[in-house]
């Protein structure tokens, strides 16, 4: 790391429930008395593994409207609410998020739409930091976060303009089309997968047991996994969910 950089210490994350960050140090070995994620303009908020709120910085106040008192003990998925750029519900009880901050696996940024304290529609940017191994302290990641309102409404303006250039340009095929970064799909299995193809193709959970070769209980388990992952209620909303996403 070159000069002014600076790396977290084991057990600094702790005092994120205070707001404040200490043992964070300079490539030079000195202590940086520095509140990083009070001084930045994104919002960040840490969760545990419960995924409940564990630190909320003003900025995130500023952007959400949410005060510290009012979010710190709520679970993230009631505070952000958010959703995928199909209006399908991302946040949620064991979201692909927490899901791989628990693996300790890496995840890109995304885009969400929540809304604020007032009711208003907000697009957040989101990025993820994983604490380091052995120095969580109750910390399941943190996310920083900014508002990408403006920036979603100069594309869904692009995508219009472009639809209509498309529409009065004979000759032309396909359709542009601008999305958000998308959020992380669901981590489903292999088997998983396979069981979602034969539920698309209308089999029933006694044959996919058949087909499968395994018991009735057993593919019941898969279906009911399914339907967790992907944050849906019946089959027929997981394979619209599934063909929605490309999952199949």
């Amino acid at each position: 790391m070159g000069r002014g950089t600076f790396t977290l210490a084991s057990g600094e994350l702790e005092s994120l429930l205070g707001g404040t960050i200490v043992g964070a140090k300079t490539a030079e070995g000195k202590a940086l008395p520095v509140d990083v994620y009070a001084k930045t303009a994104d919002g960040v908020y840490a969760v545990d593994s419960r995924q409940r709120i564990v630190y909320w910085n003003p900025s995130a106040q500023q952007i959400l409207g949410w005060k510290p008192d009012e979010a710190v003990g709520k679970h993230c998925y009631d505070v952000i609410a958010g959703g995928d750029y199909e209006s399908q519900r991302f946040c949620r009880r064991n979201c692909p998020i927490i899901t791989a901050a628990r693996r300790a696996n890496p995840v890109g940024n995304y885009d969400v739409l929540s809304s604020r304290k007032d009711g208003s529609p907000v697009w957040l940017n989101v990025s993820i930091i994983l604490p380091p191994e052995g120095g969580r302290n109750g910390i399941c990641a943190v996310h920083v976060f900014r508002d990408v309102s403006e920036r979603r409404r100069f594309e869904q303006l692009a995508q219009i303009t472009m639809e209509t250039v498309a529409r009065f340009s004979a000759g032309e095929e396909g359709q542009v089309e601008t999305k958000p970064y998308p959020p992380p799909g669901p981590p489903l299995t292999q088997r998983e997968v396979e069981v979602l193809r034969l539920l698309a193709s209308g089999v029933p959970t006694e044959d996919i047991a058949t087909t499968l070769g395994v018991s009735r209980s057993t593919a019941r388990n898969h279906i009911e996994s399914i339907l967790a992952k992907l944050g849906v209620h019946s089959r027929l909303q997981a394979v619209v969910y599934a063909s929605q996403h490309d999952l199949i």
